[in-house]
């Protein structure tokens, strides 16, 4: 039986779809065995350009026997362009969604779209069981390793005349600094924030209490966390700068 002009157009375009698919196979294929037998495999280095840190800011305390416990909370991972894909595309589905529910006062809060950058979080992929060297001035040094979320949690334990040392090379002698080295020997910078044996420590929520967040209503919680800019609660800022001036503030 003859085919239709149509069906061997069809039949054209399929078999060179073969052809061009093959071929490029081929090609990748060849492209990685010179790669691997000259050593200019990119994998690895591409891998890393996309590893990341975040540390969390933490407190050392002192303890009864004047040494100090310095506590310190990270987060390993790396860019994944399928969780950017399902995070992308959730975030447009999130909007649309947010918008068809939202009510005649709440659309207003919708008149922006996602911002990618407080999304990131979302989008990426946890670098489990990774050695962390964490540095701590210049004489301790230790290691941890990130568990299975990417997270890394410990403690150390330094002398009293060790943390005064460093005290003296800090601009605010409440805050400590310590550096944090993945594996591939990138460096990250966090903050220890002392508080001494005798004083007053404030502990405070952030949402509604500093920031406006408005987490009653949960259309506006969501365009204030991801798409509005941050907004501070009137006459707060002023209350805190007075507060610290006095007080630890623990936020």
């Amino acid at each position: 039986m003859a085919l239709s002009s149509w069906s061997l157009l069809l039949l054209i375009i399929f078999l060179g779809m073969i052809i061009y698919g093959q071929t490029q196979f081929i090609q990748n294929l060849r492209n990685k065995i010179k790669k691997k037998i000259t050593g200019n495999s990119d994998d690895r280095k591409e891998k890393y350009d996309y590893e990341e840190m975040m540390l969390f800011p933490n407190v050392g305390f002192q303890r009864k026997d004047g040494n100090w416990r310095l506590n310190v909370h990270g987060w390993r991972f790396y860019a994944s362009k399928r969780n950017k894909f399902l995070g992308e595309s959730s975030s447009t589905l999130g909007e649309r969604l947010a918008r068809l529910f939202a009510s005649s006062e709440q659309i207003v809060y919708y008149n922006d779209t996602f911002q990618r950058d407080r999304l990131k979080p979302f989008m990426v992929e946890d670098k489990t069981y990774e050695d962390i060297i964490i540095m701590i001035g210049t004489k301790h040094n230790y290691t941890t390793k990130t568990d299975n979320e990417g997270q890394f949690r410990t403690s150390f334990i330094i002398s009293d005349t060790d943390v005064q040392e460093l005290k003296k090379t800090l601009k605010n002698d409440q805050v400590l600094i310590y550096k944090a080295i993945g594996d591939n020997a990138d460096l990250w910078e966090g903050k220890i924030h002392l508080l001494e044996r005798r004083g007053l420590s404030i502990v405070s929520d952030i949402d509604d209490t500093i920031k406006i967040s408005e987490v009653l209503d949960k259309i506006r919680l969501i365009a204030n966390t991801f798409i509005h800019g941050f907004r501070v609660v009137e006459g707060r800022l002023v209350l805190l700068m007075e507060l610290t001036s006095v007080f630890f503030l623990i936020l």
